[in-house]
């Protein structure tokens, strides 16, 4: 008797789980897609982690849009990321990682691969770390007043500066704590991305690429920006 007043209340549950799980699929997959219309040639997609992803052309220039859901870091709540690529020639040779409040979790920044490392030009935070490939310091000089600016926003967390192109990377949202705690979950109240927070960000990676290729004008003088190698 006991069993037959059990099962309907598993089942319950079960379907409950199930229903609950759909829609959260459902709402990382959709992410993205209130931001479209801020591109020309919207292109969805899906990554692995179950996060939908957005491609096309801002300022007609080729970018990709992912969210980044970061792994669990001892003594801190998970981190999700909103990651803007812009997929066009810089015109520079050689990478410099910028990345900042390194906690040893950031999985998809190259900087640990990258050989050298490079003082902080003057002005920019102080709890940054600037990585590269040997002899990229006139990298860091040709970009560093337009990195400072993108730097100003604290919740930036990566500029990366590539032959083929940039990368910014800031913090979206942080787990929930309860989640975390208790179950050990990456469980997020962002279920959406609307325009007005995409924009600033594309705006500031395409115009980080034009000032690398010239096309654009970088407030700032490059004097404050001192490095050297390490």
């Amino acid at each position: 008797m006991i069993d037959l007043l059990v099962l309907p209340i598993l089942g319950a549950a079960s379907y409950a789980l199930c229903r609950r799980s759909r829609t959260a699929s459902a709402e990382r997959a959709g992410m993205l897609r209130p931001c479209e219309e801020l591109l020309a040639e919207p292109v969805h997609g899906r990554d692995p982690t179950g996060f939908g992803t957005l491609g096309g052309r801002f300022l007609d220039l080729p970018v990709e849009i992912r969210v980044i859901p970061e792994a669990l870091a001892f003594r801190r709540l998970p981190q999700l990321w909103l990651s803007v690529s812009v997929h066009h020639a810089t015109g520079v040779r050689g990478t410099v990682d910028v990345l900042r409040r390194v906690v040893g979790a950031e999985f998809y920044a190259p900087a640990d691969s990258l050989p050298a490392r490079y003082d902080v030009p003057e002005g920019w935070p102080g709890e940054t770390l600037v990585r590269g490939s040997p002899g990229a310091g006139p990298i860091l000089d040709r970009a560093c007043a337009a990195v400072a600016t993108i730097l100003a926003e604290p919740r930036v967390k990566e500029v990366l500066l590539t032959p083929r192109g940039i990368r910014i990377v800031s913090q979206l949202c942080q787990g929930d704590r309860g989640a975390y705690l208790l179950l050990r979950e990456n469980r997020f109240p962002v279920t959406r991305i609307g325009p007005e927070q995409l924009r600033p960000l594309l705006a500031r990676a395409t115009d980080l690429v034009r000032s690398l290729t010239g096309e654009g004008t970088v407030h700032g003088s490059d004097d404050t920006c001192a490095r050297a190698a390490a």
